[in-house]
């Protein structure tokens, strides 16, 4: 099926405009190589100085960049398989605060005003700016897929019997991690640092900021990865000239992501005094626990291909 013509500049402007974004996340993973070899031996280059760039390097590729084609993939999918139009009010809204977040953000890294990596761990300060753009930003993903629920409950009423589209199930099951992942940094953001920010407050609980940082900031790998596995499991056997080997390990993947990829941030503060030991073992084994999806996917599309290249005169062990 062809994207309905209302969605096309949404979704080309949430595909364009991060890859022009790209631009100044690209040039500081470059720049920072010749920082590290000596080659470099100044500040600043082109009028940013290291952690300028560094801060823009980590914003724009982990999360601008990310979350822009992973918004724009749910809406082709949701529009395409399930055969309805989200909202245009609510597309128009999410695609609003995406870009406006985006532009603050980089408005007050580029003014030299937040230069505090992608992570923005207290005691590092950033403008105000920084944090009310960072929560526009999350905001506008949440209203895409909000955008997606009443489209896809009209479809099972509709279809009842059927199953749903495994990429359907795909995307949506990213966003729910996303949802749950996103509310402990949006409260850290606009109860804990925005107002210290703005000198409301004297301080900030420095252990609890990074804890619901970490949150969200261990969940952001699965976010980049599920539309990737969504791709594999529906696009590669179709590219092969198989099947998928199992509809059912896919849909299980997916939904054990949802369960398993959230409470796991601690083992990335294994050196922070303030939490236990006891806590720090119990996410130690949640995050061994979140290997078997992974596991999982490897073996299902290693098999679709396997199925498909016996299908196409395949011949031998592998």
């Amino acid at each position: 099926m062809n994207l309905d013509k209302q969605l096309k500049v949404p979704v080309l402007t949430l595909l364009l405009l991060p890859l022009a974004l790209l631009v100044f996340g690209i040039y500081h993973g470059f720049m920072q190589t010749l920082y590290r070899a000596g080659i470099l031996n100044t500040d600043a280059v082109l009028g940013i100085s290291y952690y300028q760039g560094l801060t823009a390097h980590g914003i724009i590729n982990a999360v601008v960049l990310t979350t822009f084609f992973a918004v724009a993939f749910g809406h082709v999918l949701v529009t395409t398989l399930l055969g309805r139009r989200p909202n245009l009010a609510m597309v128009w809204t999410s695609l609003s605060l995406l870009v406006g977040g985006s532009l603050l953000v980089a408005g007050a890294v580029f003014a030299g005003k937040a230069s505090v990596l992608y992570t923005f761990y207290p005691p590092m300060r950033a403008s105000p700016v920084f944090y009310v753009g960072l929560a526009a930003f999350v905001v506008g993903s949440w209203v895409a897929f909000w955008s997606w629920i009443p489209v896809y409950l009209r479809w099972r009423r509709e279809y009842h019997h059927e199953k749903t589209p495994l990429s359907v199930v795909g995307i949506m099951a990213t966003f729910i991690v996303w949802q749950l992942a996103t509310l402990p940094v949006a409260y850290e953001v606009l109860v804990l640092l925005l107002p210290w920010s703005l000198g409301w407050t004297s301080g900030v609980n420095v252990v609890l900021a990074r804890t619901l940082f970490w949150f969200f900031g261990h969940p952001l790998v699965y976010f980049w990865l599920l539309p990737a596995y969504t791709m594999y499991y529906t696009m590669l056997p179709k590219l092969v000239g198989g099947e998928l080997y199992s509809d059912v390990a896919g849909r299980f993947v997916f939904l054990a992501f949802c369960v398993l990829s959230a409470p796991l941030g601690f083992h990335h503060q294994f050196a922070d005094p303030g939490i236990s030991a006891q806590w720090k073992a119990v996410h130690t084994v949640l995050t061994s626990l979140v290997a078997i999806p992974s596991v999982m996917t490897a073996f299902t599309v290693a098999a679709s291909l396997e199925l498909g290249a016996r299908r196409r005169g395949g011949k031998g062990l592998f």
